[in-house]
């Protein structure tokens, strides 16, 4: 492993996004945290997006990111601003079509912006779209009748929702392809989603070798864990040799988009395990304080310094040893 990767900690428009439907008033704000690399999302709209282009480079910021469906489209009311507004797991193929579509031009977007890597939620099998199931198994700490009747009907649904998923994923890599952009496939909350555990070790296996990569989210692995579908170490204990980024944020029992820090999660051992992401994202509920998220970011930053010093100390331990 590279002793230069990098370490600083890239900040969500997530944060800021819904307070404001101004693009120079939310680099005001994200600038407040003092992070310049940004991993821009849904909420930002044409007109905000227009108005940040311009002032990027004189601020000395950078995108590191983009979350797709960006940005949001104009036909869209800001309300329904999501990484889920479009389903690329969808049977019907003019859906999915159009889910494609869209992400192309996030893709087109995140190139002109010159950001290294796409974020993609890739869908839900539809008529299971119950978010209560999940959540409610989390917060009673397991899995729950209704949680495992509902695993039970999409076992029959998910190799369709798969398929449909890995048809949509050929036409957006071959842009990515052309434009020279990553693809982060990123671990889901809900039971319904698209992928689990299983379907993002298949679709990363289809994909072998091209720019598709996995994207660790803290918080949904940490949720899925409390409702008893997967611990959470096994995404990274099965996934991490495809990690390209990740999702930063704590959680207090099921509320998770919480600071570093502040909830249940080990982040000691959880920056071990992230180490190899080229692209780590903070990524918060408004809330904190931009003075807040700037500590916490530097505190991460010190761990993953360390996470790589404790490794390089161990390589070079079995390096003299070997010899």
């Amino acid at each position: 492993m590279s002793s230069s990767l990098p370490h600083k900690i890239t900040m969500s428009s997530v944060w800021a996004s819904s307070r404001t439907e101004d693009g120079v008033e939310l680099l005001d704000r994200l600038a407040e945290t003092g992070i310049a690399s940004l991993e821009l999302e849904y909420r930002v709209t044409t007109p905000m997006l227009a108005q940040m282009r311009r002032e990027l480079k004189p601020r000395g910021l950078a995108v590191a990111s983009v979350h797709n469906f960006f940005p949001l489209p104009p036909e869209m009311p800001r309300e329904k601003a999501s990484g889920d507004l479009f389903n690329l797991a969808s049977p019907d193929k003019d859906a999915r079509l159009t889910a494609v579509r869209h992400t192309e031009h996030t893709l087109e977007q995140a190139a002109e912006l010159e950001a290294g890597v796409v974020v993609l939620h890739l869908g839900w099998l539809e008529g299971l779209e119950d978010k209560k199931v999940t959540r409610e198994a989390a917060l009673a700490g397991g899995m729950t009748p209704e949680l495992r009747q509902h695993q039970d009907a999409r076992r029959v649904q998910a190799p369709a929702g798969l398929d449909a998923a890995s048809f949509a994923l050929d036409r957006i890599v071959a842009r990515a392809v052309q434009l020279d952009l990553k693809l982060g496939l990123e671990n889901r909350f809900h039971s319904y989603q698209v992928p689990n555990l299983d379907e993002a070790a298949f679709l990363l296996d289809r994909f072998e070798g091209a720019p598709v990569g996995y994207w660790h989210d803290t918080g949904h692995a940490h949720n899925r864990e409390l409702a008893g579908l997967n611990p959470a170490s096994a995404w990274l204990d099965r996934l991490g040799g495809r990690l390209i980024g990740c999702h930063l944020h704590d959680a207090v029992g099921p509320a998770d988009h919480q600071l570093p820090g502040r909830g249940d999660l080990d982040w000691p051992a959880l920056t071990r395990h992230l180490l190899p992401a080229r692209t780590k994202v903070l990524e918060l509920r408004p809330g904190p304080a931009a003075n807040e998220i700037a500590q916490a970011a530097a505190w991460l930053e010190d761990l993953f310094a360390q996470a790589q010093t404790e490794m390089e100390r161990q390589e070079k331990s079995a390096t003299h040893v070997s010899q």
